[in-house]
């Protein structure tokens, strides 16, 4: 089965916003076990919605289409659909109703714009909007279903969860498919291909793929399996989970929508201790990272940014000789940094960074990129050197996630 993504809108081509519907819909599909052959990006006009509409509804059996569906005058698709699809634009009730409870919510007046967003083709079936104005639409051409949903991606979201899917399950005869994502962390992508060769052939021979998915939170290995039976599948992931853990054990961290932060989380939970951050090139983004995280307050006791030399002394006690010997980026300065996070948060764990982050700031001997990282706990502490590269914001990521898979390991190890 083959899918096409179409998103519409000139604020997409011209760099305005961030197309990110397409990326979560081609995940979406490819579970149900579709094929993407096309994601294309046109602009809000007529003429290029119909010509994008029938070029990839010739090419596949579904189509995805999200942009378009708003209030103003430059929202054209519905009117273009509701041309190249026929019937005649209807109130749908159920819509209008979810509208005005939203508006209703909100204390705002319901204009007639509004209520027009309730309009819809006679010829299509409609995907109700619980979180937005506008509907969805799904049209038929032969043997091809488009599906036109609003560009706002967490509207988007819902409706395709909650209406679209379902919808695609009860209209098609989807395949057995399994997938399973390794998240691992400390081993650059080539390194870990080389260490992986044989284990690639190993899955060839059974018929499952292997994607590597990289970033500076790490390298997540995507492992698919297709088939009839969804439980010889689940089978064949889990004995190949189990020869991949005999090679890079010690660099997986968690599975599927794991993280870093998360795996961080559940363990300082298990040991029912807290943790506690000595920030200087990350800024903040440690404790950003453990913060976003729902009931981070039970295992999460503070963090400073300590970025200037009289934060270092002056609230985390680290001695105007070690800053004049050693500098700021340096070993002994990250071990008073933890020591001194240990003492004023009274916490169990504590990390500790201070690196340059670029693109200024190196010196002899110190690269932009370089970093120490430093995790420890009331009795002992490991500090690290870490040379990054020269990027400044890829520099902070990478030293924030570095910091919590140090940790993460630590907390295994004592």
């Amino acid at each position: 089965m083959r899918a096409s993504i179409l998103t519409i809108g000139d604020e997409l081509l011209i760099g305005q916003v961030i197309d990110t519907n397409s990326a979560w819909l081609a995940d979406r599909l490819s579970e149900l076990g579709f094929e993407i052959i096309k994601i294309l990006s046109i602009s809000d006009s007529s003429r290029a919605i119909a010509e994008a509409v029938n070029e990839l509804m010739g090419q596949s059996d579904i189509v995805i289409s999200t942009g378009g569906l708003g209030p103003t005058s430059d929202d054209r698709t519905k009117p273009t659909l509701c041309e190249l699809f026929g019937g005649q634009l209807m109130l749908h009730k159920p819509s209008l109703s979810l509208i005005e409870q939203l508006f209703h919510k909100r204390g705002l007046p319901l204009t007639e714009t509004n209520k027009n967003q309730a309009l819809i083709p006679s010829s299509c079936t409609p995907v109700l909007n619980y979180h937005g104005t506008a509907p969805g639409m799904i049209f038929r051409k032969g043997n091809c279903y488009l599906v036109s949903l609003p560009g706002v991606p967490f509207e988007m979201k819902n409706m395709f969860t909650g209406g679209v899917r379902p919808f695609i399950e009860q209209n098609f005869t989807l395949p057995a498919i399994v997938r399973l994502t390794v998240n691992t962390f400390g081993i650059p992508e080539s390194f870990l291909s080389d260490k992986l060769r044989g284990f690639e052939k190993y899955l060839a021979d059974r018929g499952i793929t292997l994607a590597y998915l990289p970033s500076p939170s790490g390298i997540r290995l995507r492992l698919s399996a297709t088939g009839d039976e969804k439980s010889r599948l689940s089978s064949l992931l889990d004995l190949a989970v189990n020869e991949l853990k005999g090679l890079i054990g010690e660099n997986i961290f968690g599975f599927n929508d794991e993280t870093l932060p998360s795996a961080v989380s559940k363990r300082l939970r298990e040991k029912n201790t807290t943790l506690a951050v000595a920030e200087s090139c990350t800024g903040g983004y440690i404790s950003h990272l453990i913060t976003q995280l729902p009931g981070s307050s039970d295992i999460y006791r503070g963090g400073i940014v300590a970025y200037s030399n009289e934060i270092k002394r002056n609230v985390l006690g680290v001695s105007n000789e070690l800053l004049m010997s050693h500098g700021a980026v340096s070993r002994p300065v990250v071990e008073a940094m933890l020591d001194g996070t240990l003492r004023v948060f009274r916490c169990e764990y504590a990390i500790a960074v201070s690196g340059i982050a670029g693109p200024t700031g190196a010196t002899t001997g110190k690269p932009v990129g370089t970093t120490w990282i430093g995790v420890a706990s009331s009795e002992t502490q490991q500090v690290e050197l870490f040379t990054f590269g020269n990027l400044r914001d890829i520099n902070i990521q990478r030293a924030a996630y570095t910091a919590l898979f140090q940790l993460l390991k630590f907390m295994n190890h004592i």
